[in-house]
C-alpha cells in the first residue's frame, strides 16, 4: 500500500527527508500565500527527497455558504495562477476541498461551485475533497477524488484515489494527516535533478543560552508546555513553521522546536543594561550581583561616577 501525507506545515529538505523515511511516498501541500502554503523553495526540497507533489488549493471552504458558481470561479482562476507561478505541470491535479459535514440539502450548490472551479481552472485537472457524501454526488463532475473518513460514517467509494483516513497525528515530528493512496493522484512527478538535490544545503541555527524545547510549532510559538531545555550551541535546522524553528544535532532527525524570540531575549544584547535617568554604577553593580570595579574593567570607565543616560553597561 503506498502511503502519503497532507499537512500544513512547511518542509525543508531535511523533513521531506524524514517523511520519506519514514516510509510516505506522497505529500499534499497547499498553494497561495499564506503560513501554510508552499513555493519553489519548497518544491525542490520535496522532489529532492524522493517524494511526489500534490497540490491542494483551500481558502476558506468549511461552512455551506462559502459554496458557489462565481467563487469557483474565483478560486479556480486563483488557483491557476498560483501554481503556474509555483511551476506546476500542466495536466495535474489541483484539489478543491470540502471541508465539512455537508448535507444532502447542500449538494446543489457544491455542484456550482466545482462546476465553477472547471471553467476557470487553465491547465489544470479538478480533483475534489469531502466526505462518502459529498465524493458520491460529485462522481462524473472532477477528474480526482479524495475522500476523508471524517463524517463518511465508515463508507468509502469504490473510484476514489485518495482516501484519508487519519487526522493530526504525528510522524518525523510534524503534524500530519495520514492517507492510502488508492489510484496515481494527478501528482506533479519527479521532476528534480540529482544536482537540484545536491544543491539543497542544510540551514544551522544558534542556540545563544538556555532556552525551552517544545514537541510541536504551535506550543513554541505559545510558549506552553515545555518539554525540557535546548542548550546552547550549534544546531542543524530540520524544520521551520509559523516563525518557530525545529532544531536538531542529527542531520534529517527531528529535534525540538524552540521559539527564536525566547533565543533572542536571551541573546548577548542582554548582556547589557541600558543606563536610566539617576542611576549609578553602583545600582547597577548591586541589580547584576557584581562590583564596581569589574563594571569599570568591562566598560574601560576612568570615573565610576561618570555614566550617562542610554549609556550601555555590560556586566558580564
Amino acid at each position: 500500500m503506498k502511503v502519503g501525507v497532507d499537512c500544513a506545515t512547511k518542509l525543508s529538505l531535511q523533513s521531506a527527508k524524514a517523511l520519506k523515511q519514514a516510509g510516505f511516498t506522497y505529500v499534499a501541500r497547499y498553494l497561495g500565500e499564506s503560513w501554510k502554503t508552499f513555493d519553489k523553495k519548497e518544491v525542490a526540497a520535496i522532489q529532492s527527497a524522493g517524494l511526489l507533489l500534490i497540490s491542494i488549493f483551500q481558502k476558506s471552504a468549511n461552512y455551506s455558504s462559502y459554496f458557489s458558481w462565481k467563487q469557483g470561479e474565483l478560486d479556480g482562476k486563483e488557483a491557476s495562477n498560483y501554481a503556474k507561478e509555483a511551476g506546476q505541470p500542466k495536466g495535474t491535479a489541483i484539489y478543491f476541498a470540502v471541508d465539512f459535514d455537508a448535507q444532502s440539502k447542500d449538494m446543489e450548490t457544491i455542484c456550482r461551485y466545482i462546476n465553477g472551479v472547471k471553467n476557470q481552472l487553465q491547465d489544470y485537472k479538478t480533483g475534489v475533497y469531502g466526505s462518502f457524501r459529498v465524493i458520491q454526488t460529485l462522481k462524473g463532475q472532477a477528474e480526482y477524488y479524495w475522500q476523508t473518513y471524517a463524517w463518511s460514517k465508515g463508507k468509502v467509494c469504490d473510484f476514489i484515489h485518495m482516501y484519508q483516513y487519519e487526522n493530526n497525528v504525528y510522524a518525523a515530528g510534524i503534524n500530519i494527516d495520514r492517507n492510502e493512496i488508492k489510484k496515481s493522484p494527478g501528482d506533479w512527478g519527479n521532476l528534480c535533478s540529482t544536482e537540484a538535490a545536491k544543491s539543497q544545503e542544510t540551514p544551522k541555527y544558534d542556540v545563544l543560552k538556555n532556552i525551552n524545547a517544545y514537541r510541536n510549532a504551535h506550543d513554541a510559538s505559545a510558549n506552553k508546555n515545555s518539554k525540557g531545555t535546548v542548550k546552547p550551541g550549534s544546531y542543524y535546522i530540520f524544520n521551520e513553521s509559523a516563525g518557530m524553528v525545529n532544531v536538531t544535532k542529527q542531520q534529517n532527525m527531528p529535534g525540538s522546536w524552540i521559539n527564536p524570540e525566547e533565543n533572542r531575549n536571551q541573546s548577548k544584547e542582554e548582556e547589557y543594561h541600558i543606563v536610566k535617568s539617576k542611576e549609578t554604577l553602583t545600582y547597577i553593580a548591586e541589580k547584576y550581583h557584581t562590583t564596581v570595579a569589574k563594571l569599570q574593567a568591562l566598560n574601560n570607565i576612568d570615573n565610576p561616577n561618570l555614566i550617562y543616560v542610554n549609556q550601555k553597561i555590560k556586566y558580564k
